[in-house]
């Protein structure tokens, strides 16, 4: 027997207690009315009766558990008995009461619990919501640590509009594979009365000494088309059209690759007709290669095609671009001359009557790329270096009438930076424009010399037309300009805690802005950020938000969205969120109105997280919340 005050302690954990008895042929150490101690969770709690064993293994009697501190205890597990698996990072219990603040507010007659950082099987953070499509809505997720490499997240729904809904996840890491099958199902919705399900898989697998081999795949499905609108939960997910399932494997070699591919998609807009469907491909093969030396290069581009639908015409496409280039290059600047030879073969069916089912067109292409890169310091009151990067490219393509081409997978973007300097007004092999254009665009950074950080980046540009453009797409005008829109983005980030990108195109013949974007940020500390966005295109779309994430107290913060379609005279979505976090607990009631139907109509819902730290970790973050709430949201990134 030991007698006063004893303590047991390791690295994993500290039992205390007034006496202890211990048995050295069972290795075994036994403690009346004492404490423990877990400093990696933290952790404590006490108990009646308490024994050691040499595995680190504690047995425990009318145990009180809890991450809170003594001070101030807002939840407390209590059980008749449990065994804590210190080394296994996990606990045990049986006849057990969960008390928030007081308040009993869960029995069950056992339970397992984390003691640990590790994951581990358990209840995840519940979200409590009600919803105008769903009513009164409840998802309690468990999660499963099924190995080392694989776990799945098993989450009912209870919806009083609808019905119970089962959820999962499940996700693997093998040594040369992983991916996550996701699969819903409602088995009877009161709405509709049929079974409702969805189901999503992400499959990535690489072979070869050098992984020179991969397999990816992505399989989405859907029961019906209105299954995200009325069971969605935000706008991102409900203005979903179409669903991807693809199968690629693509080998890769030093200088070239080969990929195979088989994909198809699931319309789930009912507005769209049979012949605006897209095609499936199947399948479709693609080659890109380069090879070269440090002044003679060789790029071959092919690609071939099977297009299948069950309406228009169908078939096979074969495109082709073999291009030599010259680099001519030296510190500060590049001159890159380039021919090219493109050749598009169609073999077709179900043509119109009158057309031919084997079209080809042949292209040359000849371009010329040239830039340079000017330095210069800026002294101030800190040391920058300035850059100006001008850049001209020139393009010819000469005119063949391609209006007997079927368009198969072909668009016109909308012109931008990225554009500007394409040698190819289309994307897609089905059209390409006859060109004699000169492109040119200039750029500016200002870089902090002390750590190297870009500080602001600038860039304006537009493309000259030398003769008019007679190539188009079905039901669309030759363009007869002579010039593009002028193009222009800025991104500042001067301090660390402002960031401002802006976008803007200006069409010079009408005086008139042809789109715009800006966003600006404030993020003083990692825990508040607030900002403001606006998007405009002419004629299509005109948004703004704003958007915070602010502590108002010291545990209070507020987390808030608003966007606004200036075009439609609509709220698109707005939410607004109270967070109150303390030692071992947090707390949060979100509040949202999005447009849930293509129609235009709108859902609400008031959701609430209650998280008991150490028991379970589920509750999104506040950038999540803001990037699922503000349609084209994204973090500004900082140098």
């Amino acid at each position: 027997d030991l007698l006063g005050r004893v303590e047991l302690k390791n690295p994993e954990v500290l039992v205390y207690g007034e006496d202890a008895r211990y048995d050295p042929d069972a290795e075994r150490v036994s403690f009346a009315e004492a404490g423990f101690d877990i400093p990696a969770r933290p952790a404590r709690g006490s108990a009646q009766q308490v024994e050691v064993t040499s595995d680190s293994r504690i047995s425990l009697m009318s145990m009180l558990f809890t991450t809170c501190p003594p001070e101030n205890v807002a939840w407390e597990i209590s059980a008749k008995s449990a065994e804590l698996d210190v080394n296994g990072g996990v606990g045990t219990a049986r006849g057990v009461k969960l008390d928030f603040k007081g308040v009993p507010v869960l029995y069950v007659p056992y339970f397992s619990f984390p003691i640990n950082a590790e994951r581990k099987s358990g209840f995840l953070t519940p979200d409590i919501s009600e919803r105008d499509r769903t009513g009164f809505d409840l998802s309690v997720p468990y999660y499963l640590n099924l190995a080392p490499n694989y776990d799945l997240t098993l989450e009912p729904r209870y919806m009083s509009a609808r019905g119970t809904q089962l959820r999962s996840d499940f996700r693997y890491l093998m040594p040369n594979s992983r991916g996550e099958f996701g699969f819903e199902y409602l088995p009877d919705d009161e709405e509709t009365q049929t079974a409702r399900r969805y189901q999503n898989l992400q499959h990535e697998s690489l072979f070869g000494a050098n992984d020179q081999l991969e397999l990816l795949s992505g399989l989405e499905e859907v029961s019906d088309d209105a299954y995200f609108e009325d069971l969605g939960t935000s706008l991102a997910v409900t203005s979903q059209t179409h669903l991807n399932r693809f199968v690629d494997l693509t080998y890769f070699a030093p200088s070239w690759s080969l990929l195979t591919r088989f994909q198809n998609y699931q319309t789930i807009d009912p507005v769209l007709t049979d012949v605006e469907r897209p095609y499936e491909r199947v399948p479709q093969i693609v080659f890109g290669g380069r090879w070269g030396g440090r002044l003679l290069a060789f790029d071959s581009d092919t690609e071939l095609v099977n297009f299948d639908r069950n309406v228009g015409t169908t078939g096979w496409r074969l495109d082709s671009t073999q291009e030599v280039s010259l680099r001519f290059s030296r510190s500060g600047m590049f001159l890159t001359p380039a021919v090219a030879l493109r050749q598009t073969n169609y073999w077709l069916e179900d043509t119109a009557p009158g057309e031919d089912d084997v079209q080809r067109r042949g292209l040359p292409i000849g371009s010329l790329d040239m830039g340079m890169t000017f330095e210069r310091d800026a002294e101030g009151r800190r040391s920058w270096v300035q850059t100006l990067e001008p850049r001209l490219l020139y393009v010819r393509v000469p005119f063949e009438d391609q209006s007997t081409l079927p368009v198969f997978d072909t668009i016109l973007p909308d012109f931008n930076l990225i554009q500007l300097f394409r040698k190819y007004q289309f994307v897609g092999p089905d059209r390409v424009a006859d060109t004699d254009q000169l492109s040119f665009g200039v750029t500016t950074r200002l870089i902090d010399a002390a750590n190297g950080r870009e500080r602001l980046t600038a860039t304006l540009g537009q493309t000259r037309y030398l003769n008019p453009q007679l190539v188009t797409l079905p039901g669309t005008a030759p363009t007869d300009t002579d010039a593009s829109d002028y193009v222009a983005e800025v991104g500042i980030g001067v301090r660390d805690t402002w960031a401002l990108d802006l976008g803007y195109q200006w069409n010079s013949e009408t005086s008139s802005t042809a789109r715009a974007e800006t966003r600006i940020e404030f993020r003083p500390k990692d825990d508040r950020l607030f900002g403001i966005g606006y998007r405009y295109r002419r004629d299509s779309l005109e948004q703004g938000d704003v958007s915070m994430a602010w502590p108002v107290a010291q545990r209070w913060r507020i987390i808030a969205s608003y966007s606004y379609s200036f075009l439609d005279k609509q709220r698109l979505e707005d939410f607004v969120g109270w967070e109150y976090e303390a030692c071992c607990w947090r707390l949060r009631m979100v509040n949202r109105n999005y447009v849930s139907r293509r129609t235009g109509e709108s859902d609400s819902s008031l959701s609430l997280q209650l998280e008991l730290k150490g028991l379970s970790q589920r509750v999104t973050s506040p950038d999540e919340l803001l990037d699922r709430g503000i349609l084209g949201y994204r973090n500004i990134a900082r140098a």
